[in-house]
């Protein structure tokens, strides 16, 4: 057995024990993408150009590429397990049982947001009684935008007999304070919302320095009663 397999050996042996630190799990996926090539270097300086796994995992095609040893093979390989997971992230969430409030939310918000290195916005449906029906991602996946579109969000709206609506993103650098930006994708939901008859709940953003909610700044009232339909027809 020469000193390469007997290394791979070893962290065989020691995955069978999850007992792998997070550049040696990397280096095992490796494995099958680079069959006759030590990986633990390649591993390190995937990790050091991107962060964590997560962020090899959610990086692009030509990201990937940018490293040292990377060529459009492991990029691929790299770039389709990263896919998979975030399909497995979007349908095994811990769900949020409670009837909504902004208050009970939070705790599940900081769970489930905090796990993305890329920028990514939910909608959350809710019946009259608060209990929330369903949700659907309008994202793509990047560090710094997110990209709706004012029809696919309508249909969304208008599915699962709705009475109550609340937008969740996240801000993966910066703080959760609100940007212009947010504030426009707040008033266009609103009144999207008001034409449609459903109510916005809240729109809620997380950050690694806290979170924001426009209901509990209070400023979600003031958008609410100037960004609606009755508004526009002078009603």
């Amino acid at each position: 057995m020469s000193l390469h397999a007997g290394h791979r050996q070893r962290v065989y042996e020691k995955m069978q024990r999850d007992a792998l630190a997070d550049h040696e799990w990397l280096e095992a996926l490796l494995y099958n993408a680079v069959p006759r090539r030590n990986t633990n270097e390649l591993a390190h300086a995937l990790l050091k150009r991107f962060g964590s796994v997560q962020g090899v995992l959610s990086a692009t095609m030509d990201e990937l590429q940018s490293v040292d040893g990377v060529g459009a093979s492991v990029a691929s390989y790299l770039h389709c397990i990263g896919h998979f997971y975030n399909q497995y992230k979007k349908n095994d969430e811990s769900w949020f049982y409670d009837v909504f409030s902004v208050e009970s939310f939070l705790p599940f918000v900081k769970k489930r947001y905090s796990a993305f290195p890329y920028e990514v916005l939910d909608i959350y449906l809710l019946d009259a009684e608060g209990r929330l029906l369903a949700r659907e991602g309008f994202s793509v996946e990047s560090i710094r935008t997110v990209q709706v579109l004012p029809e696919e969000i309508t249909a969304f709206l208008l599915t699962k007999g709705a009475h109550g609506v609340v937008m969740v993103h996240n801000h993966p650098r910066g703080g959760a304070k609100p940007s212009e930006n947010d504030d426009g994708v707040t008033k266009n939901l609103q009144m999207l919302c008001s034409i449609h008859n459903r109510l916005l709940c809240d729109h809620i953003i997380y950050a690694v320095d806290g979170i924001y909610s426009y209901y509990l700044s209070g400023r979600l009232q003031e958008i609410s009663e100037k960004f609606s339909i009755d508004r526009v027809l002078g009603e």
